[in-house]
């Protein structure tokens, strides 16, 4: 074979190569512009069933309302600068801030009872709980409610810095 076949069969193997590589699909930075403080306006449930089963999907976040000793502060995408999502797939949960993934977890909803151990009337309620990928181990939970449009994680039961972050299902 002749340098000049070799040379040309390189090169349509590596234009073939890198045509037939997949797009990423990237997640924009939308800096949303909320009305604060933001109530979402359905039913938001604690309800198990009804968490497990709306909670798969793309979420948008639209506040956070943090509890300061100066009073309440709410964090937007548009004051903060930036945007985030929330992406759960089977038991795959992934946070992404703006055009990249920041976090990545397996995830399952429980019940609280179900890790803390105590009986409590608040342990009924449903609990995102998040696992390393790597050791399998947890690596946080957060009480939810949720209903088709809105998800609540409620950061505050949990953290002593961070408080009711509401998200807005995108897909």
């Amino acid at each position: 074979m002749s340098l000049y076949k070799i040379i040309s069969l390189l090169f349509f193997l590596c234009v073939f190569h890198f045509s037939c590589k997949k797009e990423e699909v990237k997640v924009p930075c939308i800096l949303e512009d909320v009305q604060t403080p933001f109530s979402p306006n359905c039913h938001l449930t604690k309800d198990l069933d009804s968490a497990r089963l709306l909670i798969r999907g793309t979420w948008s976040w639209l506040q956070e309302e943090r509890q300061t000793v100066i009073g309440t502060r709410y964090l937007t995408p548009k004051s903060e600068g930036y945007s985030q999502s929330l992406k759960l797939l089977n038991d795959t949960i992934r946070f992404h801030q703006c055009e990249k993934v920041d976090l990545e977890y397996t995830y399952k909803i429980l019940r609280l009872t179900e890790i803390s151990g105590t009986n409590f009337p608040e342990d009924q309620d449903p609990v995102l709980v998040c696992f390393e990928l790597s050791t399998g181990k947890r690596a946080f939970y957060v009480p939810i409610k949720i209903c088709n449009d809105f998800l609540v994680l409620q950061y505050q039961y949990v953290s002593s810095s961070a408080g009711q972050v509401t998200w807005k299902r995108i897909r």
